[in-house]
């Protein structure tokens, strides 16, 4: 017959089992917290035996505190195992008392006193301390029983907590996921809404410009072509860098100086350092909408569009000036006057929570200026375009 190395005595697939490395996992706890109990009850009788003037081997002690409680210490993650399967603190708590736990307890104190007789009288023959097993085993139960069905309790009150402190942390999961599918699922709505909203305006631009100059229209129709293709290959993404989004930007510009002509300039003034830093997808094109409509596109004269963009302790800043209209409102109030700064500040605070903003004040020269306050964090994506210092 083959003699088994120690690598071959335990089969693999036993180690690899669910059942096996949970109680594997679990077996050197409870010996250790078993091993107090064999310390406790040894010096116990230790002392005892002192004051009586009978004192024996120190073997003998902590043999025969080992003998009481061994079977225990290894049932002790089965037992565990068991609480969390039928626990104790749940709903069925009075079911789960009965059944299984009540039989299990009976099978662990049976299992623990046979143990205990058969090493006992085992021990005895060797030390000729004279005691056969059923006396052992009785003694036990007599003496330890109490002690062991408290155990037995205690381990699975303690597997029931832990069960309940395991599912609360599992809701909490549960719904911290489903908190941020919502809240994707909401700034995907906003986008959608900002899309249609510009593409309406865009396609309105071009078919006044038809009749007047075609080849203005043709040319607002292939800018809007550059302009949706970098929208879908942005759809994945809620962010993308500050170059990029500047790039948008400047199509988007382009499509109004047909409307306007001369009289509307942009003029972009971003630090470099700030071009490789992540910003929401589409999130001047809206500002920049609103300082046209209300600015230029309400009162007669030039305006001047610029676009700052600089590092500020920490956090990227983001201003959209022009120089032909007013803040009147506070910014609180400017935020229901359309779709595109609603929704502009609903994905801000989507995506950041308190750490961006969007505010608006008057500028001393006159005109006003949109102000976006973002976290500092670099592009996910390196683009290879760049923006021009003006345009």
């Amino acid at each position: 017959m083959p003699i088994l190395s120690p690598q071959q005595s335990v089969p693999a697939s036993f180690l690899r089992h669910p059942v096996s490395q949970r109680y594997l996992a679990h077996l050197p706890y409870a010996i250790v917290c078993w091993a107090a109990v064999v310390a406790l009850e040894g010096s116990y009788v230790f002392l005892f035996d002192a004051v009586r003037g009978n004192i024996l081997p120190a073997v003998h002690y902590l043999a025969w505190a080992t003998f009481n409680w061994f079977a225990l210490a290894l049932l002790t993650p089965l037992i565990y195992s068991l609480g969390q399967r039928y626990p104790i603190t749940g709903p069925n708590w009075a079911r789960h008392i009965f059944l299984p736990h009540a039989f299990a307890c009976l099978g662990c104190l049976i299992t623990q006193a046979v143990c205990r007789a058969i090493a006992g009288w085992l021990y005895t023959l060797t030390h000729e301390l004279p005691a056969d097993a059923a006396t052992l085993a009785f003694a036990w139960i007599e003496d330890r029983s109490t002690v062991a069905f408290l155990a037995y309790w205690a381990i699975v009150l303690m597997a029931g907590l832990a069960q309940m402190r395991e599912e609360a942390r599992r809701r909490e999961l549960r719904q911290a996921q489903l908190e941020t599918r919502l809240a994707s699922a909401e700034l995907e709505k906003l986008r959608m809404q900002i899309q249609p909203h510009f593409l309406f305006n865009t396609l309105q631009a071009a078919i006044t410009l038809v009749q007047e100059d075609p080849p203005a229209a043709e040319d607002v129709l292939l800018r809007l072509s550059g302009l949706l293709r970098i929208s879908l290959d942005q759809m994945d993404s809620n962010e993308i860098s500050l170059a990029r989004e500047l790039e948008f930007l400047d199509l988007y510009i382009g499509i109004q100086r047909r409307r306007f002509g001369e009289r509307l300039s942009f003029e972009i003034h971003a630090d470099p350092v700030t071009l490789g830093l992540s910003v929401p997808t589409l999130i001047l094109q809206p500002l920049v909408e609103n300082a046209i409509r209300h600015g230029i596109g309400k009162h007669k004269g030039d305006d001047c569009v610029e676009v700052f963009a600089r590092r500020q302790g920490g956090a990227l800043q983001i201003e959209v000036w022009n120089s032909n209209s007013v803040v009147d409102q506070p910014s609180e109030r400017l935020f229901s006057r359309g779709v595109g700064l609603r929704n502009t500040k609903a994905r801000l605070e989507h995506l950041y929570g308190p750490t961006a903003s969007l505010t608006f004040r008057p500028l001393a020269r006159g005109g006003a200026a949109a102000i976006i306050v973002l976290p500092e964090r670099p592009s996910p994506r390196v683009d290879t375009h760049t923006a021009q210092a003006a345009v």
